[in-house]
């Protein structure tokens, strides 16, 4: 396959000078073994709950070891104290606290991702590219992660294809060079229970051999009709310094999530005579045996040599195995009737969906000497290779109604259909993308640092399709495409404390999406400009940015209105059209860190608007405006070892067009709104002693009825009620 044959290629090229830095450094002492204060990981190297929520370096932008301040692109951490002071256990969680991210639900299992207009399809796992799907993926649970990176806008050099919204780089725990644990029981809101362990230290008496083991149980039902959910974590890593300057790290974590009562859509937003339906939050189509179980498990293996002259080299591969099951029914068509609440047809559905995916990230970094200047380099290789098997099944009885009786009525108790799973595949779509990059971090001055580096990519898709006995038929959706990607980035320091940037970045994605003669759309190609101010101060604990950015987009897909309503292709995929010109406008600013002893914030605004050509809003889903701001305080005196804070979060109007009724027999086609709306969340913890804490948090403190979604199904997502959780945490 392209991605194997790259990496041999691009291997044969760098194995001498990688063979020969490699031999010198195993004879060359260097030092490898973990701080007892500090622990350094892919992604950012912080030190333990001294610097709060401020991380002190990424490499997620260029993967060169850059303070926030250094990198010439929009950064955020979330790090582990953040995720404890406000109990995120979720990535969704952790991104609704993000600036500039949006979160959307279309139902109680499909969570989306966007920032700056667009959907983040980028993610990785402790550096090494993976993929998100929301119907399909299971890493959501914090309880593995050490701390979670955001890098807005294209990061073309080090991820390939994407959009220019974000990458997400979820960074694992990491074994303790001294013996720690904690351990946690958490009770909330419809009868969450939730417990953590994790456990960490040596196994030898002389530290080069560590582990870490992490574990966790979630049972909860939720404020929507007989919805619950179960979910399991297990996370174990080893660790250990093979010499002096190599440290070998394998570990392997799986994610588990069963629900029950899961929807498959929205809440209808009218009647079918047109009245507003003012449903309530709890409201449920759903049969309660409606599910759509996944599971996830992550093998992986890191490498990190310390190599002559400052030199590191680190390999890391990551295997992927997951499952996910959808056994779903739901009243998802047309409008109800408001006298007899009647009418809702039903969609049911049975999918059984299995995805193998390897990804892999090599490279080498360290310091060069040019003009009698001391220069920063990085050169390495990364890409991912994955296949989703999508298995032959089929519902072959239902012995139930297809239309919803009544819905005020409904409590989704009926007989699961009979169902039959072939085990062999209908279909197999398989993606393939590598690329080697480069870049150098020149400092002509003390004060001017420039960035440049160039990416080449591979990508490549086809689809192969199977009869029921598992006999190939037919490839579809075969497409390959090669792409240069420049980068540019300069960074000048004004003064001491603040620096100005720049940045450039081109833009590439390919897509599935095509146009109505049943075509493939070109790729996505543009380019992604962003600037602004960075500082740091108060003797560099507290972070501020002020940005500018400009992208413009060619290819950008969107749904082709010149094709009649409800007309779809023979995959049964909707009809989209290229536009041309698309521009996306925006600002943010940011401060993270302590703004004295004791006092922690995070804040951040961000403001974006897309337009075609023609200069007309799209991407109307995702809001123009979003503020988030959170902070905690530790009080002192007669308080000592009660912390307290909180956090808002506000967005602006959000809208889409969609089908609704204006009588019993007529429709029209128009905007449906979502307004402004600001949520409240508090949080308190009081220390009882040195080992335990006891914490609450309250989120929607008002209690906002809210829609996270409006448009899909043209239905309605409601957002969380007040949601109360109380913990006690004890460390050892």
């Amino acid at each position: 396959m392209r991605i194997r044959n790259t990496i041999r290629r691009e291997t044969r090229r760098l194995l001498p000078t990688i063979a020969a830095v490699t031999a010198s450094a195993l004879i060359v002492p260097g030092a490898m073994a973990a701080d007892a204060d500090e622990a350094t990981v892919e992604g950012v190297v912080v030190t333990a709950a001294k610097d709060g929520y401020k991380a002190k370096s990424t490499t997620s932008s260029t993967k060169l070891p850059l303070s926030l301040r250094e990198t010439p692109q929009s950064v955020t951490v979330i790090t582990r104290q953040r995720m404890d002071d406000f109990n995120l256990t979720s990535v969704a969680n952790v991104l609704e606290q993000t600036t500039g991210i949006t979160v959307q639900e279309n139902d109680s299992n499909r969570v989306n991702f966007t920032s700056r207009g667009f959907a983040i399809t980028n993610f990785q796992m402790d550096g090494v590219p993976t993929t998100y799907s929301s119907g399909n993926s299971t890493m959501s649970d914090t309880l593995i992660y050490d701390r979670v990176e955001v890098v807005r806008g294209a990061t073309g050099l080090v991820t390939g294809s994407g959009d220019p919204s974000a990458t997400v780089n979820l960074i694992r725990k990491q074994p303790t060079p001294t013996f720690t644990g904690s351990f946690a029981v958490t009770a909330g809101s419809w009868s969450l229970g939730r417990v953590e362990a994790d456990v960490s230290g040596p196994i030898l008496a002389d530290g080069k051999v560590r582990a870490r083991l992490v574990a966790g149980f979630q049972d909860n039902a939720s404020h929507i009709d007989f919805y619950e959910e179960k979910k399991t974590v297990i996370y174990g890593v080893l660790e250990a310094d093979l010499t002096d300057s190599t440290l070998i790290r394998i570990g392997y974590d799986y994610q588990q999530g069963t629900p029950r009562g899961t929807t498959w859509g929205t809440a209808p937003l009218y009647y079918r005579d047109g009245t507003p339906t003012s449903l309530p939050r709890s409201y449920n189509v759903a049969a309660r045996w409606s599910t759509w179980d996944r599971d996830t498990g992550n093998l992986f293996g890191v490498i990190e040599q310390k190599l002559p002259g400052d030199w590191t080299l680190r390999a890391a591969v990551n295997r992927r195995d997951s499952t996910s099951t959808a056994l779903l029914y739901y009243g998802y068509g047309g409008y109800p009737d408001r006298l007899t609440g009647g009418g809702l047809t039903v969609a049911d559905y049975y999918n059984v969906y299995e995805e193998k995916e390897t990804g892999f990230d090599v490279y080498a970094t360290g310091p060069l000497e040019l003009f009698g200047r001391k220069h920063e380099l990085v050169f390495g290789v990364n890409g991912y290779d994955r296949d989703g098997t999508t298995i032959n099944t089929a519902i072959i009885s239902r012995p139930y109604p297809m239309v919803i009786p009544d819905f005020r009525s409904w409590d989704g108790r009926i007989a699961e259909p009979v169902r039959v799973n072939y085990g062999t595949p209908q279909q197999i779509a398989r993606t393939t993308e590598s690329g080697i990059y480069g870049a150098i971090r020149l400092n002509p001055t003390d004060k001017l640092k420039i960035i440049a580096g160039v990416r080449r990519s591979e990508w490549e898709t086809k689809t192969d399709r199977y009869d029921l006995e598992g006999i190939y038929d037919e490839t579809t959706n075969a497409y390959s495409k090669d792409r240069v990607t420049p980068y540019l980035g300069v960074i000048y320091d004004i003064t001491s404390q603040i620096s100005a940037y720049a940045s450039y970045s081109d833009l590439f994605k390919p897509q599935s999406n095509k146009d109505k003669n049943n075509e493939q759309l070109q790729p996505v190609v543009g380019a992604n400009y962003e600037g602004g101010l960075k500082g740091e101060f108060l003797d560099g604990k507290l972070y501020a940015a002020l940005v500018g950015f400009y992208v413009k987009q060619d290819n950008l897909a969107e749904l082709d209105p010149t094709v009649p309503d409800g007309f779809r292709l023979p995959d049964g995929s909707s009809v989209y059209r290229p536009i041309s010109g698309a521009v996306t406008r925006g600002a943010e600013f940011e401060v993270t860190g302590e703004l004295k002893a004791h006092w922690r914030v995070s804040a951040g605004y961000t403001y974006a608007y897309t337009e075609n050509a023609a200069g007309l809003r799209i991407n109307t889903l995702n809001p123009r405006n979003i503020a988030r701001i959170y902070s905690t305080y530790d009080l002192q005196g007669a308080l000592q070892g009660l912390t307290i804070g909180g956090g808002l979060n506000w967005q602006s109007e959000i809208y889409t067009a969609a089908v609704i009724p204006i009588s019993n027999t007529a429709t029209i086609r128009t905007n449906v709104s979502q307004d402004s709306y600001v949520l409240a969340n508090l949080m308190a913890r009081y220390k009882i002693n040195d080992h335990v804490n006891l914490a609450l948090n309250v989120d929607n403190l008002f209690d906002e009825k809210y829609y996270r979604r409006v448009g899909f199904y043209n239905g309605g997502y409601f957002g969380e009620p007040r949601k109360v959780k109380v913990s006690v945490r004890a460390t050892f």
